[in-house]
């Protein structure tokens, strides 16, 4: 029993470090990872079809605004398959941390088409 503890304590000095040098060094994803929906604001028509699709309610259109909740976001990609304009595509942000839960909130105002 006494080795056994004295081992446990003595393990993660004889292995090293174990963790990344995070937020230093940004960690290797791979190129196919899905990230936050981005939206063309140029080629959106603001039919809405990414909010009824979208499975969370992340996203609004409200006001001239596409918004998007990044903390209710799973990645999914129903948004951009909704989209009839292909004005959304899944990007390649990850990293969601933040200090205040509004900015999680992604806005972009759209254009007016004429």
């Amino acid at each position: 029993m006494p080795l056994d503890v004295l081992d446990r304590l003595l393990r993660p000095l004889r292995r090293g470090t174990v963790t990344s040098g995070y937020p230093r060094r940004r960690p290797v994803v791979s190129p196919v990872t899905r990230g936050l929906p981005e939206l063309d604001t140029v080629l959106c028509d603001a039919t809405a079809a990414c909010v009824d699709a979208c499975p969370t309610s992340a996203i609004r259109v409200e006001d001239g605004e596409w918004i998007l909740d990044a903390g209710a976001c799973i990645y999914c990609g129903a948004c951009a398959k909704a989209c009839p304009v292909d004005a959304i595509r899944l990007g390649s942000q990850i990293e969601l941390a933040v200090h205040e839960r509004d900015d999680l909130l992604v806005v972009r105002a759209l254009k007016v088409r004429s």
